[in-house]
């Protein structure tokens, strides 16, 4: 199933010569929306044959940027089970659900190209400064690094990816 997520990621910014999830959001004709919500990070649904995703409006700009990657990933790969109900993500990087693991990665694949990872990693930077010049959350680091060890690399995954991470 990765190397199937990493493929549909691939076709993507081939064909639409971006990584920027706006833009493909746009590109693919979805729909995105802003509300109010609590602790709802954001959803994504299909209405009469329209996709939807709606983005906590209270979100920072990197935050929606990693949600809008992720619920793009769910159009990707689940298109199907949003037609019956929206999917909605209180939180992101959830282990323990398929759907919510295959986002994840799907937004890991998105955001974060694999050259700007290993150069940095052979400049000698660590885990946690790659993160922040990337401009990522370290857990989603870790799910690249994950796929760059499927691709024959052998980096060091130096933590459990946290389930609660953008929760706090």
């Amino acid at each position: 199933m990765s190397q199937y997520i990493t493929d549909i990621v691939d076709q993507l910014i081939k064909q639409y010569k971006t990584r920027d999830p706006f833009e493909l959001t746009e590109a693919l004709n979805i729909f995105v929306g802003y509300r109010p919500f609590n602790s709802l990070k954001g959803f994504y649904c299909v209405m009469n044959r329209e996709r939807h995703i709606i983005l906590n409006d209270n979100l920072s700009e990197q935050e929606q940027r990693l949600v809008i990657a992720h619920e793009l990933g769910h159009d990707r790969l689940h298109q199907t089970f949003a037609k019956v109900s929206p999917m909605k993500d209180f939180q992101l990087y959830d282990m323990t659900s398929k759907p919510e693991y295959q986002a994840n990665y799907f937004a890991a694949e998105l955001l974060i190209d694999d050259n700007d990872v290993i150069n940095l990693a052979y400049e000698g930077m660590d885990y946690n400064n790659i993160a922040q010049l990337l401009e990522v959350p370290d857990d989603l680091l870790s799910f690249k690094l994950h796929s760059l060890n499927q691709k024959g690399h052998k980096f060091n995954i130096p933590k459990n990816i946290s389930s609660r991470f953008l929760g706090k």
